[in-house]
């Protein structure tokens, strides 16, 4: 087997190193350190490799406290304290900045996470012949688990449970709220279910099943509340999957409108940043795509007891030319492929007076910075650990008009 030292991480969590002239990436290997490797995935330009044997490891390395954290797919960084987590994304996103050529003259502060493990609301699992749990990276191998260290304490009481549900083959995901109360949506080709719905009620808090896109039990809703707002999130509706950072984002908003704002909110969601923003802004209009959120969205105003929110059905590209209203303000918080052109052309022919950009895909962040900074210029970008012990970040940028 080869042995190589590695250099530093990419953008993903790997260690980098090079074998026959060839960048190879190498998963679970840290900076500094020497180890063998077996190269799984050869391209043209680039390698990934595994680690076969750790020859000299690094002093940050820690144990995870993870079982399955070197099979699973989902974290990337449960071999670091928390401390060495934030400071690898900071760094990622100043080398991002530098290297996209976007211009940003200010420090960049990283919002830390409180609660880094048991805060995800929301996980997607597989079961398969009968058994649980997540598959392996880049593959369709299933790495059974009885607990995910980043999922809130209640939804690993549904994985505990899950036979309970007496299914071979599903897709499964797992929502709870600031109550710990519960929403199971299955996705399978079983017609028929055999839940054992009682025993399944002693367990947790359920709010609802919903089967095949059909509601079986219960609700197919549950309320969130966050900073003293409540929210009405429907199963099939997006929703940030840490209420500790979206607290966080949610003052980071509020500071950013005044309170002669009028606010167009693309992207919606059930209305969470429009809502924030009517604290304060004159008024606020919102898009969305998913017709549940639209309706959460309208709920969501009247349970928070403010008027002058409007929100609309539909495709963001393809409605935000048709709404007549003098917008000074922009939300955006567009799914992981950013703006696409319509969007960005519409931008530049209303010219708001600042935009307020969240973004979970730092890359199409900055092709977008890189585009709206012929007009505008960025005065404030932080860095918000959502997504704690993955190689994810969320950003929050406000630009102004030049």
């Amino acid at each position: 087997m080869p042995k190589v030292i590695i250099g530093k991480f990419d953008d993903f969590g790997r260690g980098i190193t090079h074998l026959d002239n060839k960048v190879v990436f190498v998963k679970n290997a840290l900076p500094e350190e020497v180890v063998e490797i077996k190269v799984v995935n050869e391209k043209k330009s680039f390698g990934e490799a595994k680690v076969i044997n750790y020859l000299s490891t690094s002093n940050r390395r820690i144990k995870s406290v993870c079982p399955y954290f070197e099979y699973c797919g989902g974290c990337n960084l449960l071999h670091l304290n928390y401390e060495d987590t934030v400071n690898f994304k900071l760094t990622k996103i100043k080398e991002l900045l530098k290297k996209s050529k976007v211009h940003y003259n200010h420090e960049v502060d990283i919002i830390k996470n409180d609660f880094p493990l048991y805060y995800r609301n929301k996980i997607s699992l597989k079961i398969v012949n009968s058994k649980i749990g997540y598959f392996e990276e880049n593959t369709h191998n299933l790495i059974e688990i009885r607990e995910c260290k980043v999922a809130k304490k209640s939804i690993n009481e549904v994985v505990k449970n899950y036979e309970l549900l007496n299914l071979e083959k599903a897709n499964l995901t797992i929502r709870s709220n600031y109550n710990d109360e519960i929403l199971i949506i299955i996705n399978t080709d079983e017609k028929d279910y055999n839940i054992e719905l009682e025993k399944l009620k002693n367990k947790i808090k359920l709010v609802g099943i919903v089967y095949n896109d059909k509601t079986i039990y219960g609700d197919n809703f549950f309320y969130e509340r966050i900073d003293n707002k409540l929210f009405k999130v429907s199963y099939d509706s997006f929703f940030q999957v840490n209420n500790n950072i979206n607290n966080k984002l949610f003052k980071l908003i509020n500071n950013y409108i005044n309170i002669n704002d009028i606010v167009l909110d693309l992207y919606c969601g059930v209305g969470t940043l429009s809502i924030v923003a009517k604290q304060k802004a004159k008024e606020v209009y919102g898009i969305e795509i998913v017709k549940n959120a639209v309706l959460n969205g309208v709920a969501n105003a009247k349970l928070n007891h403010l008027d002058n929110i409007k929100f609309m059905l539909g495709d963001v590209s393809k409605i935000v030319s048709k709404i007549d209203a003098k917008f000074n303000t922009f939300i955006i918080d567009p799914p992981r492929k950013g703006l696409d052109k319509k969007t960005k052309d519409f931008i530049l022919s209303i010219l708001p007076e600042k935009i307020i950009y969240v973004s979970c895909d730092t890359f199409t962040l900055m092709r977008d910075l890189k585009f709206l900074e012929e007009k505008y210029n960025i005065v404030d970008y932080k860095i918000l650990d959502m997504f704690s012990y993955s190689y994810h970040v969320e950003n929050i940028c406000l630009l102004k008009i030049k």
